[in-house]
């Protein structure tokens, strides 16, 4: 009896282990910018066979929630809440500098998750709620400022401030303008500071 439970638990260790293999694998394929890898690079990659990817993922959707899991993890530790009673300045500094660092670190699975949102009910889930999470952080931060907007001029400016701060934003300056981090960084900075800073 406790040769055959210590063999099941051996073998729940060992799956897990491979499991979790596959899902780091995935990971830093899609960080090294390979946005659809085959089961075949996947398995590689963990050093397990490709029936491995099958056996442990049944369907696509179960990697994808499972990728999207260890993401959110990894991503969670990076971010701290910025003190909203800051002067203006070092509230742009702080956000900018967190979302630089944030926007690096999840590029490569962001791009790999647009291109599957369309299909993917998990993907589409999640992306929605990273989304809707960044808006009102932003929203959180520069609440004082958006504040004394008058109201008619509100809601479009509230609208500005959600799309500067964005991904596609950063996106924008890192891979079609081709700017370096700290220029990109600068260049969301004197946005905010232009949309909000002179009211």
């Amino acid at each position: 009896m406790g040769a055959t439970s210590e063999q099941r638990d051996g073998r729940t260790v060992r799956a897990e282990r491979t499991r979790q293999a596959l899902v780091d694998s995935l990971l830093g394929l899609l960080d090294e910018g390979q946005l659809t890898p085959t089961a075949a690079a996947i398995a590689a990659r963990a050093g397990v066979s490709e029936r491995s990817v099958f056996q442990h993922f049944p369907d696509r959707e179960t990697l994808f929630v499972a990728v999207a899991r260890e993401q959110y993890d990894r991503v969670v530790p990076t971010l701290r809440p910025i003190d909203s009673s800051l002067p203006l300045p070092e509230r742009i500094d702080q956000f900018t500098q967190q979302r630089a660092r944030l926007y690096e670190l999840i590029s490569g699975v962001r791009r790999a998750a647009l291109l599957i949102e369309h299909e993917s009910s998990s993907v589409a889930g999640w992306l929605t709620t990273a989304r809707q999470a960044k808006a009102a952080e932003a929203e959180r931060v520069f609440r004082r400022e958006l504040d004394a907007i008058p109201a008619d001029e509100r809601e479009p400016a509230r609208a500005a401030l959600i799309a500067l701060c964005s991904w596609p934003a950063w996106d924008s300056w890192r891979t079609h303008q081709r700017l370096s981090v700290a220029r990109s960084r600068a260049a969301l900075a004197a946005g905010i500071a232009g949309l909000l800073g002179q009211r």
